[in-house]
């Protein structure tokens, strides 16, 4: 951003020097990282009229001209073939030295003395290029007049590092509003009177808004029987100093409005817009267009166009249309203010490679309330400058019009952060003065938030505002304010780290992934479409749509990285992420719990079951001994069903009666999703639950000094029978002295009948105090037999 500070004054009464404004600007937050000076270098080049040209004697390219620099005439020889009597040209004497580095001396050329010498635009520093001829002033001047002054050099421009937050300064009135209100002075806005002679702007336009979303706001004005031509050199030189090259009267207008109140316009040639209608809708594949660049881009449904009711005649907020372009031919002007959505138009401007002063603008979010205000002062300048009629009214169509934020601001708050002692009433003059509006609630006050403040959502932003009005130096150097205390690692904390190393301990190692993924996973896992974990929130601007929304679960971010290294020829494979997912709830901020989930590929264990299981077994006993480390208590594995996981191979995970979690190999389906042939088995837990079931308590087990009883039972049940509903069963019978219970064999075959299962059980009994006897376990297992028999239809197989 390129601040004049000539420019500036217009709006606000100073006696800052540009270094004292510069620091000032600094102090408030506004990074000024450079001044330029336009005029260093030529303060001491004159105006100087060309009163007569004579041949030079010796030579014939040269001349002999009788130069008036107001209290003088110098003979001044000079090559330049576009001299003429009357012209008033900028005339350095003897002794100046030019920005290039040349000093003026007493020279005689062929013969002919020059006491001076007539400068062009290149030798003055003003173009880069070698010009052909002197610099010639179209200006009111006379002989002597500075040129400096006359060409309006006498500025400096104070050259703003805004930061994305400072949206608000991308303006000169803007910039203002800072200045105003860190030395109390009032802010002056242009005045703005428009007069509307012409017909209804309704008869004449029509707009229409296909997608509010990116485009909320959009109003448009006409102006007949302008005349396009050159801008005024007031407008050239504000322009210039702006940085923006000048283009004719109403081209200049809207860049002018630009600068001045921060809200981009577009003009359109209003007879080149078929059907006179506007309409603000997403491209078309394949649709094309040539905008002012003279360059063809070829268009598609992500792009915001501005359209009439044939074709495509702006990128919106980033670039106008050849076809509808502004010319000197150009007698009536549809002028366009409006509010674009800034994610669209930073996507469509970096993809088209278009950084423009709109575009820029767009991207960091104008002020929607100010749309109107631009367009009017728009109308009223093209109207001073290039004539016209306005019509009667202005086209806005807004459908959702947006709602003013409302902040409580805590005075004590402030004092805390700050470490400051500001009354209420100090803090609401602080505010006032940015352009916020308080009201008095108790000790606190209701800030009402300025539209075009964006970048203020939260009560520490309101805290911010203060601090840097306040001055950051001003500040007091003081501790916190309250108890310092050793900080210690909480046991949540404690009990991750205590996870992670377990799981590197027993061979997994940690995998992190971003917590943005593709909507599009849901599908890959085989989510049904009402699944609850469709629900995800989706983000305001994210990098790309593989990062679209936050997600729910880490198993897909695991079958990610197990298929990444699949790929790169790795064929055993245990990674495990203990990570945060985001739920969506009805309050402002979602509920982020922590979730622990492994996954294996290609490890077997090497015990007596099924070679083949996938590694469901052994990632059973591995949370088996999880559990058992962090005082879960024995999990409970009960046959359940999950979209990701494989029907009949999936289990529900329960610690002391709640649900934490599911261990399943993935659903076939999801593997070739995946690229991935072999079979791979995942566990997902919920590590809040974790935290809130774990014990820390470790109890004391003396060594047994009574001998154990063991006794295997051998039962046939029903298919559906689980093993662990008949665990149950055998742990609640003789429970005093029931050591533990183990299966350990499990038959389907010729000798069992169709729809049965064999499954054997040994069990170990002990008592504390004494020796058991065989009578005492037989009348045990003889109440257990009938109870499996009574409550699972379980027989005896013998």
């Amino acid at each position: 951003m390129r601040v004049s500070y000539n420019w500036l004054k217009e709006y606000i009464d100073f006696n800052l020097t540009p270094e004292e404004l510069a620091e000032l600007l600094t102090q408030a937050g506004l990074e000024v990282d450079v001044i330029e000076y336009p005029g260093k270098g030529l303060e001491d080049i004159v105006i100087g009229e060309i009163k007569e040209i004579t041949k030079h004697p010796n030579a014939d390219k040269l001349s002999v001209t009788r130069v008036d620099v107001g209290n003088e005439e110098l003979e001044i020889v000079c090559g330049a073939k576009n001299i003429f009597e009357g012209a008033k040209v900028p005339v350095a004497k003897i002794g100046v030295t030019l920005p290039n580095g040349m000093k003026i001396g007493k020279v005689k050329l062929r013969g002919v003395a020059s006491n001076g010498m007539i400068c062009s635009e290149d030798e003055l520093g003003l173009k880069e290029e070698r010009q052909a001829g002197v610099m010639i002033i179209d200006k009111d001047c006379k002989p002597g007049d500075s040129f400096v002054k006359i060409m309006g050099l006498d500025d400096a421009i104070l050259v703003l590092d805004l930061t994305p937050n400072y949206a608000h300064c991308l303006s000169m009135i803007g910039v203002a509003r800072e200045v105003a209100a860190r030395i109390g002075k009032p802010l002056k806005k242009p005045e703005i009177k428009i007069n509307e002679t012409g017909p209804l702007v309704t008869e004449l336009a029509a707009v229409e808004i296909k997608d509010p979303d990116l485009c909320p706001r959009y109003t448009a004005r006409v102006i007949r029987g302008v005349k396009v031509g050159e801008s005024p050199e007031w407008l050239k030189q504000r322009l210039l100093a702006a940085g923006m090259r000048p283009i004719n009267n109403i081209v200049d207008v809207t860049n002018y409005v630009l600068m001045e109140m921060g809200q981009p316009l577009h003009a359109f040639d209003y007879d080149k817009v078929k059907d006179h209608k506007i309409i603000v809708r997403r491209a078309e594949d394949e649709e094309k267009i040539v905008t002012l660049d003279e360059k063809e881009r070829q268009l598609d449904s992500n792009v915001l166009v501005i359209c009439d009711s044939k074709e495509p005649i702006c990128i919106a907020g980033v670039m106008g249309g050849a076809n509808s372009e502004v010319t000197e031919e150009t007698t009536t002007v549809l002028l366009e203010s409006a509010y674009f959505n800034p994610i669209s138009i930073r996507k469509t401007a970096r993809r088209y490679g278009i950084s423009s002063e709109a575009s820029y603008r767009f991207e960091r979010g104008v002020d929607i309330e100010a749309v109107i205000d631009a367009s009017n002062r728009a109308a009223q300048l093209i109207q001073e400058l290039a004539g016209g009629e306005i019509a009667t009214g202005i086209i806005d169509i807004y459908p959702k019009p947006v709602k003013l934020l409302e902040i409580r601001l805590r005075t004590h708050r402030v004092n805390e952060i700050l470490g400051t002692q500001l009354t209420r009433d100090e803090i609401a003059e602080m505010l006032n003065r940015l352009g916020f509006t308080t009201k008095v609630v108790d000790d606190d006050l209701d800030v009402t938030i300025p539209t075009y403040r964006g970048d203020v959502v939260r009560e520490v932003d309101l805290i911010e505002e203060v601090a840097r009005l306040y001055g950051y130096d001003n500040i007091p150097g003081q501790l916190p304010v309250g108890e310092s205390r050793v900080g210690k690692l909480t046991r949540s904390q404690l009990l991750e780290d205590q996870t992670r190393e377990f799981m590197n301990a027993v061979g997994f190692n940690e995998t992190q992934n971003f917590s943005f993924i593709n909507p599009k996973v849901y599908d890959m896992i085989n989510l049904n479409p009402d699944h609850e974990w469709r629900n995800s929130i989706k983000l305001k601007n994210p990098i790309s749509e593989e990062y679209a929304v936050m997600r729910r679960t880490l198993i897909s971010d695991l079958l990610k990285v197990v298929s990444f290294n699949v790929k790169r020829r790795m064929d055993k494979i245990q990674i495990f992420e203990l990570a945060r997912v985001y739920i969506p709830t009805d309050d402002l901020l979602p509920y982020e719990p922590r979730m622990l989930a492994g996954a294996v590929m290609g490890v077997l264990e090497n015990d007596q079951w099924n070679q083949n299981a996938g590694g469901f077994f052994y990632l059973k006993g591995i949370l088996d001994a999880y559990a058992n480390k962090f005082g879960l208590g024995e999990l409970i594995y009960e046959k359940a069903q999950h979209d990701s996981f494989h029907p009949g191979r999936t289990a529900l995970i329960k610690a002391k009666g709640e649900e934490i979690g599911y261990l399943g190999e993935i659903h076939p389906d999801v593997l070739a999703n995946y690229d991935l042939k072999d079979r791979v088995t995942v566990f997902e837990l919920n590590f809040e639950k974790i935290v809130e079931l774990s014990s820390a308590e470790r109890r004391f087990t003396e060594l047994p000094k009574y001998p154990a009883l063991t006794r295997d039972i051998a039962l046939l049940v029903d298919e559906g029978v689980s093993v662990q509903s008949i665990k149950e069963v055998i742990r609640t019978t003789g429970a005093e002295y029931l050591e533990s219970v183990e299966l350990f064999d499990l038959y389907h075959g010729e000798q069992v009948p169709q729809g049965k299962k064999s499954v054997a059980f040994a069990m170990v009994y002990r008592a504390k105090d004494r020796t058991l006897t065989d009578e005492e376990v037989n009348a045990i297992i003889d109440q257990l037999l009938t109870r499996l028999k009574d409550e699972l239809g379980a027989e005896i197989r013998g």
